[in-house]
Formats: structure tokens, sequence, C-alpha cells
């Protein structure tokens, strides 16, 4: 047989193991009341870790969506703003043709309807959200459309080179006088339209790009975010109202003046009928991101919810866990202090 030595100071040290484990396993439940979540996720979850990690990088994918789509809803609500400044322009403009007479001195009051409907055109267009032009297409880091009264503008010097290479003369000449209504309408239709399509267009009046912008509104859906200032739209309007502001004011004979302004009229009507496409269009995408919005938030919800099955401890068996834990290692450090205590002298017979 091999004797077996027990001494108070063993006793005691055997507690010291269990004791440390026990403030090992109160410090990682005191963390988890804490967080709501498992210390260790990889051990609780084991082979679950993989789904639980796919779960969270939906999660991640959707609220990037959800955010990229505020910044379109504004961008859309911006640019139709602006096409709903247009419209409102472009019926103002129509009612003051409509009651505009051709008479003496009645150039002068052309000119100006002309020069604010295209001022105004030219605000519009050129909108802004952030630091993007709404209507730039997907160059959106520079004003699309160039402003007809700035100095050294392309759009204005194109217009009197049309001009003078039709009749010969400027149109405040006194010669501009002798133009006829036919063949001022003729211009108007021919050389003068010209300036509005096409290459002229794009090198005199816009910078935009006629790809319009794109964006993922949800996982697999991608829509079209704008429309740019090369559509018909602007250049309905762009025309109508330069031929108002660039001879109304000129010496062209009253029945010369009345062409220019039964023309834009027509041109105005047209490009009115252009914006309201526009912002049908527009409303579409609008109506896509809300639903989109909708139907993410939906899935978030369900997805974040299973994600906190896996990831959130229960609240009410942690808190059951830290109270017997603590007992338990009260009653260990009593234990220890006791056992401390003992000597075997106590216990001798006094001689």
């Amino acid at each position: 047989m091999n004797p077996t030595f027990v001494s108070t100071q063993y006793l005691a040290n055997s507690l010291v193991l269990p004791v440390q484990q026990a403030q090992a396993q109160l410090t990682t439940a005191i963390t988890e009341e804490s967080t709501g979540q498992y210390a260790d996720l990889g051990l609780q979850l084991g082979d679950q870790s993989g789904y639980e990690l796919s779960l969270k990088e939906q999660v991640q994918q959707l609220q990037a969506l959800t955010t990229g789509n505020s910044v379109v809803a504004t961008n859309l609500s911006t640019a139709q703003d602006a096409l709903t400044s247009m419209s409102t322009s472009a019926q103002t403009t129509v009612q003051d043709l409509a009651t505009w007479t051709a008479g003496a001195d009645s150039g002068a009051q052309l000119q100006t309807i002309g020069q604010t409907a295209l001022q105004e055109l030219t605000s519009s267009a050129n909108a802004t959200s952030g630091d993007a032009y709404v209507f730039g297409g997907i160059n959106s880091g520079a004003a699309p459309l160039n402003d007809y009264f700035s100095t050294g503008s392309k759009a204005s010097s194109a217009v009197e080179t049309a001009f003078e290479t039709a009749f010969g003369c400027s149109p405040t000449s006194a010669a501009a006088a002798n133009i006829t209504a036919s063949q001022m309408q003729s211009f108007l239709s021919g050389p003068f339209a010209d300036l509005f399509s096409g290459s002229n267009w794009t090198s005199d009046w816009s910078t935009a790009s006629s790809t319009n912008t794109s964006a993922e509104i949800a996982p697999g859906q991608t829509v079209t975010t704008s429309t740019n200032t090369n559509s018909p739209a602007f250049q309905s309007l762009a025309e109508a109202y330069t031929m108002v502001a660039a001879f109304g004011g000129s010496s062209l004979s009253t029945s010369a003046q009345q062409a220019v302004a039964s023309a834009a009229t027509s041109l105005v009507s047209q490009g009115q009928s252009a914006v309201t496409q526009t912002q049908a269009a527009l409303g579409a995408t609008q109506s896509q991101v809300t639903d989109a919005n909708s139907a993410m938030s939906s899935q978030l919800t369900l997805i974040q919810t299973q994600v906190g099955n896996l990831d959130n401890v229960d609240q009410t068996a942690t808190a059951a866990k830290i109270t017997a834990l603590t007992n338990q290692i009260q009653v260990a450090y009593e234990l220890t202090a006791r056992l401390q205590q003992l000597n075997l002298a106590q216990y001798l017979p006094v001689s």
C-alpha cells in the first residue's frame, strides 16, 4: 500500500482550478448579456457558421442597395421638380405668345418672352442633386445645357451665322424688314431647325451624354434613373425659345414676327408634351424604387430575424447562468477560506 498524504493546503488548492473555470465562464456570460450575442459564434454555431455568414452578407447587400436607393430617389425627385418647372414655364410662354399681338414696338415684348423662357429652361436643365447634374446622363459632372446668353456662346454665333447665310443680313439690319413671312417660315423649319439636332446640338448646346444613368435598386433589378438634355423635350423648347429671343427684337416685319410667334407656339406645345412623357417615365422609375425598398425592408426583417435566432443569446437563461456562477464562485471562496483555517494541532490531544 502506498501512503496518501493529505493536507489542508492541498484541499484548499484543489478548488483553485474550478474557481478559475467558473470565473472564465462568468466573464463570457457577462459579455454575452451586455452584447446580446454569443461571445464565440464559431464555437456556438459550428457547421452553421457558413450559413450565418451568408445571411449577414445578404443583409449588407440589402442595406447597401437601400442606401443607394435614397440617392436615386433624391435625384429623381430633383429631376421631376425641374421638369415641372419646365412645363410650367412652357405653359406660361404659350399663354404669353397667344396674347402677344404683332404691331409697333411689339418686337421687344416678343424678345422678352423668349429670353425669359430660355433662361428658365437653362436653369431647370442644369438642376443639380448633390454634386451631380440630373440631366447630364452619365456625364453628370458638367452643366448639360450651355448658356445661350453667355459671352462667346457657340449656339448664339451659330444662330446669327445661319440667319446671315440664309438672308444675307443680320436680324437687326434694316434689310431684314424685307423678309417675308413665308421666307421666315422656311428658314425656321430648315436651317434654323437643323441647329437643334444631331451634331449641331451636341456641339453648340449640350454637353450631356445620351447614355442615361442606371442603378441596381434591388438584387438583380437594374433601372434607368435619369434622362438627359439630348432628348426631344429640351431640343424643342430650346428651339422655340431661341427663335423668339433671337428674332423677336429684330428688324423683321410684323408678318415675319408673327410667323416666328406661330412657329414657336407649335414647338413649345411639342416640347411640353415631351416633358410630360419624360415625367411619366421617371415617375415609373420612382414607383419601382419605392416598391423595391418595401420588398427589401420585408426581406431584411426576415433575414435579420434568422440571424438573431443564430447569434443572439437567451437573456433569461444567461442571467440565470450568471447568478449560478456567481453563487458557485462565492461558495468556493468560502470553502477555501475555511479549509485554510484548519490546523492539525487543533485536533491533537493535549499531554
